[in-house]
């Protein structure tokens, strides 16, 4: 692809793009989901720490809030999320989403399969640049999505 094609991409093209990567995801995430028998977090986060190992990054013994932090710039073309503290204790608030998008075009559920492996995939990336293990919940869905997350 030469470097004019790039520059001629149309809205249209990033739409087209948009839906095909939202049919596979729906798909792989189905796929999974059926080959697992719903137990898909495993995959997920062996998925994560597979990605936090090629990050190049070099944290020295890093919290969960450097571990996020971290994370924020890197996934913010289709996120945006900051981690807060509650009463049941730290949270992930996603505010903007590209998944909660996906759910929309494809018509899942918000917080079902494609939520749950997500978050399962980001527990293990944090995983990865904590060294410690990290569970998620998923406590809300919606215009804006809470995840309670615990680590040991």
């Amino acid at each position: 692809m030469s470097v004019d094609a790039i520059h001629d991409v149309s809205l249209e093209d990033h739409q087209k793009a948009f839906t095909e990567v939202a049919f596979l995801m729906d798909i792989f995430t189905a796929t999974i989901d059926n080959i697992m028998g719903g137990a898909t977090a495993p995959v997920g986060r062996m998925a994560g720490r597979e990605m936090a190992k090629k990050l190049p990054l070099n944290l020295q013994n890093p919290s969960l809030a450097e571990a996020v932090a971290v994370m924020i710039p890197r996934m913010a073309a289709g996120f945006q999320f900051e981690l807060a503290s509650s009463a049941s204790g730290q949270e992930i608030v996603f505010d903007r989403c590209v998944l909660r998008d996906v759910c929309t075009m494809r018509k899942g559920t918000l917080g079902g399969p494609l939520c749950q492996l997500f978050h399962a995939y980001l527990d293990g990336i944090i995983n990865e640049l904590i060294c410690r293990p990290v569970k998620s919940e998923i406590t809300s869905c919606g215009q804006q999505c809470r995840v309670t997350v615990q680590t040991q």
